[in-house]
């Protein structure tokens, strides 16, 4: 490659990655593969490259003799390092999905305990001990704080709301027997279900990033056949129950109706 070209190829590699990441940055398309928290730092990362390609291709070009310099072969990308550099990262633009595959949420399995999504902790402190040595109550959460209900009266939840409660007897006591919303994605129930008249909902867990999302799913439970294919979005509506099963209460909305609805703008739960 002439040198010419490969002063062009410097900035032009840095821009074409700072455009991309922009790119999903303004659209609204990081909201499917970051968490919040990190979504600025994505952002930064884009300015930054676009920045840093203007930089270089303004910079003065030096000009050396051989003896002085030396040879400026060593300085060159190369067809083949180009190739790496920009092939992938445009393949993987264009063909990426901003939702997972019904195929990859059961490869990744679905939780349906939130003993076994990462990071959990109690949803209640436990209990301090006194002065004296007795043990007071534990500090009790405002179920203000993590019940809202529509107009309808009905509690509008999440997937891993449930599956909290289901931990914790306060919290089952607040949920239990309540009319409750539940938007998700259906998967099919390939366990425990004798009567075939299950399906999970889930709604896809993120600490990070898309690369470590975990299927977070309740049990739904119907009177008949629901005809809506793999990953299609649904809302749920029907009474919240905690029935023991296999050792541990497990959340389990017996529906009433099961509508399908727009997806969220955030395909995640945090």
């Amino acid at each position: 490659m002439s040198a010419r070209l490969n002063r062009l190829a410097i900035p032009a590699i840095l821009l074409l990655w700072g455009a991309v990441i922009l790119h999903f940055c303004l659209s609204g398309r990081i909201v499917s593969y970051l968490h919040p928290s990190f979504q600025w730092l994505a952002l930064a990362a884009g300015i930054v490259l676009t920045l840093l390609a203007a930089t270089v291709f303004f910079i003065p070009e030096h000009h050396c003799c051989e003896n002085s310099c030396g040879s400026h072969d060593h300085h060159s990308l190369g067809l083949a390092s180009i190739a790496v550099l920009v092939v992938p990262l445009l393949a993987t633009a264009s063909i990426s999905q901003d939702h997972f595959s019904a195929s990859t949420v059961l490869n990744r399995g679905v939780v349906d305990h939130i003993d076994d999504l990462p990071a959990f902790s109690p949803a209640l402190d436990p209990a301090l001990p006194r002065h004296d040595g007795t043990v007071g109550e534990g500090t009790m959460m405002d179920p203000a704080l993590y019940l809202q209900t529509n107009a309808e009266g009905r509690i509008v939840a999440e997937t891993v709301d449930l599956m909290y409660a289901a931990t914790d007897e306060i919290m089952r006591a607040d949920f239990d027997a309540r009319e409750v919303e539940v938007v998700g994605q259906l998967v099919p129930a390939r366990t425990d279900n004798p009567a075939d008249n299950r399906f999970h909902l889930v709604r896809l867990f993120v600490m990070c990033c898309a690369a470590d999302a975990r299927p977070a799913g309740i049990v739904v439970e119907t009177s008949g056949p629901v005809d809506f294919g793999e990953s299609s979005w649904v809302k749920v509506i029907g009474l919240a129950t905690f029935p023991v099963e296999n050792g541990r209460h497990k959340a389990v909305l017996r529906a009433d109706r099961v509508v399908p609805t727009e997806p969220p703008r955030e395909s995640f739960i945090y």
